[in-house]
């Protein structure tokens, strides 16, 4: 009796990875791709139609970190995910392991460990990792977590608006001293985590360098 092929979905902003994907994981022959897509919002439509076995979810969609709503969508449906990604900084990782994510395969390991990740998951609920993987893992696991609205202040601090001003371009509107709150709160949350932050300007530096600023509309939730 000829077993069941494992049915893959594929979401990649890029459309020639999307491509290069779905005819690699096609040539094994356990694996079937059976959504291929370069836009989160098609793909979790066809994802809900075809109903496969495993998503693998590029993290960083069209210059914003969107793919861990995708994996959050994707894992209250049910479905598995693998989170796979060239962006080696830790807020990515973290918020799609948060999500949902059974594994972290880079974009840099050969596909073979995608091959493997895929299965595994499938087979054991959770992928084994590259070496370098593990280590982005552990790097992300140590990562402060940071509230939409700490985020929003915080963007808007690192693009020069006084703090007098800052609550006045949110929506809706906070008071000085609330956007203060929120900046306090991000500085105790990295101080608290071990990072040696002494000022806002160093909360700002190590939250754009750790990947904060590109989450996309809405913030981290």
């Amino acid at each position: 009796m000829t077993e069941a092929l494992i049915r893959v979905a594929i979401l990649d902003d890029h459309e020639y990875i999307v491509h290069s994907l779905e005819r690699l994981l096609d040539e094994e022959p356990d694996l079937e791709v059976v959504v291929a897509s370069t836009d989160a919002e098609d793909f979790l439509d066809r994802v809900s139609r075809t109903r496969p076995n495993i998503a693998v979810v590029d993290l960083l969609l069209h210059g914003n970190l969107l793919g861990h709503r995708v994996v959050e969508e994707l894992t209250r449906a049910g479905v598995l995910c693998l989170a796979f990604t060239a962006d080696q900084r830790p807020v990515p990782v973290r918020l799609a392991m948060r999500a949902g994510a059974r594994g972290l395969v880079l974009k840099a390991d050969p596909i073979d460990q995608l091959a493997t990740a895929i299965r595994a998951v499938h087979e054991t609920g959770w992928a084994p990792s590259s070496a370098t993987a593990t280590t982005v893992l552990a790097n992300a696991a140590h990562v402060p977590n940071l509230s939409g609205q700490e985020l929003a202040c915080l963007r808007q601090a690192a693009r020069g608006v006084p703090v007098k001003s800052i609550g006045k371009n949110l929506d809706p509107p906070i008071s000085a001293s609330t956007v203060r709150t929120y900046l306090n709160r991000a500085h105790s949350r990295y101080a608290e985590a071990g990072y040696p932050i002494e000022n806002t300007v160093e909360v700002l530096l190590t939250v754009q360098r750790e990947g904060w600023f590109d989450v996309g509309p809405g913030g981290a939730t």
